[in-house]
C-alpha cells in the first residue's frame, strides 16, 4: 500500500516537471481547445493504453501488480512527452495566465494522486489538463471580461471612428498602408497583428485617444462568429474585406464557412461604407449582396478603382491607378500583385475620407515593406522575406514576383499548415506551382509528402528536403551573387 503511494508521489513530481510541454502547446494553439485536441489526432491511442492499465489494476487489485503498472504508464508517458516539441523557436512565455494554470493543475494532479489508484488516472488526465485548468480558472474569464469592458468604455467616451479589416491575407498590410495614407488626420492603427478581443482591448487600453479620429483595427477569425463578436465588442463605421481564401481550414472545416466568417463584417456595417476586392470571387459576391455603400477595387480592370500598365521592374512595382476617368502614376517598392491589390484597398477608403489622389500617391512612393510579407532583404543573394504566413493565393503572388528577378530562383518552404482535411490537397497543388523554380527546398516532414509529389507531377525533381531550417541553411550557403531566395512561410514550434 505505502510502495503505491510512493510510485503516485514519483509520477505526481514528474507530471509536474513535464506539464510545462503540454501548457507549451496549450499557449501556441492560442488556449483554443480544438486546436490543441487536433495536434493530438493521431495519438489518443495512448488514452486506450493507461484506460486498459487502470483496468487490470482495478480487477486483479494486487498492490505489486499496481506498482509495475503505475511504472510501466510512468515510462511510457516520459517517452510520449519527450516526442512532444521538437524546436523553441517560441518558447513557453510565463505570463500570469500560464502560473496561474500551471498552479490550478498541480493542485488538481496532488489531490488526484491521493487516491490509490491516482498514479494512472493523473497520467491519463495530463493531455486534457489544460483545458480542465482553464475551465478553473475563473480569475482569468473575470479578469478578461474586466479588461474587455473597460476598452468599450474608452472607445465609448471618444469620436474616433472604427476602421475595420478582416479577410483571409493581407489585414496587416492594408492597415498599414492606410494609416500611412490617413497621417494628416489623427489616426491609431493596432500595432502587429493585433485582431483578437483581448489583443485589441491591450491596444486601446494602453493608447492615448484623446483627439482620435480614426482607429484602424484588424478583425481576425479561426471560428465563424468570430468578426460578429469583435463588431459587437469594438463596432466599426467603415470596412475593408481583403480576400477570402484557404485559411486555418483546420478549424473552419469548410471555404463556406471562411466566406460566412468574412462576411460577418459585411453584414454588420449594413448601409455603412465597405471596400471589397472584386478579383476575388467571395468578395465579389459579398459586394454584389451588399445594400448601401460600397466600392470595389481590381487590379485587372472594370472596378470603382482599378490598376493599368502594371509592371515589375528592378525590384520595383509600377503602375497607374485608374480613378473618375483620370490615370494617376504610382510607384512603390512593394512587391508584387498582392501588395498593388492591398494599396488600392487602403486607396479607396482614404480617397472616401477625404485625402487626395496626390497625396496618395506619394505616400505609396515611400511605403515600407511590412516584415516578413515578401520583404526584399539584399544582401550577397537577392532574400524575398514571405516567411509570416502562407496561403495559396499569397504562394502565387510571391512566385509571380520570383519570376521578375535575375539570375538562379530558389524557394524555400514548409508548405501550408493548418490545412484540416484538405491539408494535403493545399500542398499538393502548391508543389506543382513551385515548378516554376530553379530550385526547391523542403523543410521539415509536415508537408514533404504533398509537396514533393505536386513538383513530380509537374515533372519537376530539383528539389532537396532537409528536416530543420539549420539544415536548410546550409542550402542557402550555396548560393552564388544575385541569386534571389524565396522564404515562403515559416512553421511553429508545434510543427515537425
Amino acid at each position: 500500500m505505502i510502495l503505491n503511494y510512493c510510485v503516485n508521489l514519483i509520477i505526481l513530481v514528474f507530471n509536474c516537471i513535464f506539464f510545462e510541454k503540454y501548457l507549451h502547446i496549450w499557449q501556441l494553439k492560442d488556449y483554443n481547445a480544438t486546436r490543441y485536441l487536433s495536434h493530438f489526432k493521431n495519438k489518443f491511442w495512448l488514452c486506450a493504453f493507461y484506460f486498459i492499465l487502470f483496468l487490470l489494476e482495478i480487477i486483479f487489485k494486487n498492490y505489486i501488480l499496481n506498482v509495475c503498472l503505475n511504472t510501466l504508464a510512468l515510462i511510457v508517458n516520459l517517452w510520449f512527452i519527450s516526442k512532444l516539441i521538437t524546436s523553441n523557436k517560441t518558447p513557453l512565455n510565463y505570463t500570469g495566465k500560464i502560473k496561474r494554470l500551471y498552479a490550478i493543475s498541480a493542485i488538481t494532479l496532488a489531490l488526484i494522486s491521493i487516491f490509490y489508484y491516482g498514479g494512472i488516472i493523473s497520467i491519463f488526465v495530463l493531455l486534457f489538463l489544460p483545458i480542465i485548468s482553464n475551465f478553473l480558472n475563473v480569475y482569468d474569464k473575470i479578469k478578461n471580461q474586466k479588461f474587455i469592458k473597460s476598452a468599450q468604455i474608452k472607445l465609448a467616451q471618444n469620436k474616433a471612428k472604427i476602421i475595420a479589416i478582416t479577410g483571409s491575407n493581407g489585414k496587416t498590410s492594408v492597415k498599414d498602408i492606410l494609416a500611412e495614407m490617413l497621417k494628416k488626420y489623427n489616426v491609431l492603427a493596432s500595432p502587429k497583428s493585433y485582431n483578437t478581443p483581448l489583443g485589441i482591448s491591450k491596444f486601446i487600453n494602453d493608447s492615448n485617444l484623446e483627439n482620435c479620429n480614426y482607429i484602424i483595427l484588424e478583425y481576425g477569425a479561426r471560428h465563424l462568429g468570430d468578426v460578429k463578436k469583435l463588431c459587437k465588442i469594438f463596432g466599426a463605421d467603415y470596412g475593408i474585406i481583403t480576400l477570402v481564401a484557404p485559411q486555418h481550414l483546420e478549424s473552419f472545416k469548410t471555404m463556406h464557412n471562411i466566406f460566412k466568417a468574412k462576411k460577418e463584417l459585411s453584414d454588420f456595417l449594413g448601409e455603412k461604407l465597405c471596400v471589397y476586392n472584386l478579383d476575388n470571387i467571395y468578395t465579389y459576391k459579398m459586394h454584389a449582396k451588399k445594400v448601401g455603400k460600397k466600392i470595389g477595387i481590381s487590379i485587372f480592370g472594370n472596378a470603382d478603382i482599378y490598376l493599368t500598365d502594371f509592371q515589375i521592374k528592378n525590384f520595383k512595382t509600377e503602375f497607374k491607378i485608374q480613378y473618375k476617368n483620370k490615370a494617376y502614376s504610382a510607384k512603390t517598392k512593394l512587391l508584387g500583385r498582392h501588395n498593388a491589390t492591398n494599396i488600392l484597398l487602403a486607396t479607396a477608403l482614404a480617397l472616401n475620407l477625404g485625402v487626395d489622389m496626390p497625396e496618395i500617391t506619394e505616400t505609396i512612393k515611400k511605403l515600407n515593406y511590412v516584415p516578413h510579407r515578401l520583404e526584399l532583404i539584399k544582401s550577397n543573394i537577392n532574400i524575398l522575406d514571405d516567411s509570416y504566413n502562407c496561403s495559396l493565393a499569397s504562394a502565387k503572388e510571391a512566385l509571380y514576383v520570383l519570376q521578375s528577378c535575375p539570375n538562379k530562383k530558389v524557394v524555400a518552404t514548409p508548405g501550408i499548415i493548418e490545412g484540416g482535411d484538405c491539408q494535403f490537397e493545399i500542398n499538393y497543388e502548391l508543389g506543382e506551382m513551385l515548378a516554376c523554380a530553379d530550385e526547391v527546398i523542403v523543410i521539415g516532414e509536415t508537408n514533404k509528402n504533398a509537396l514533393t509529389r505536386g513538383m513530380e507531377s509537374k515533372k519537376f525533381k530539383k528539389y532537396k528536403c532537409t528536416k530543420t531550417l539549420d539544415d536548410a541553411k546550409n542550402e542557402f550557403s550555396k548560393l552564388k551573387k544575385n541569386d534571389t531566395l524565396l522564404l515562403l512561410n515559416d512553421l511553429p514550434d508545434d510543427y515537425k
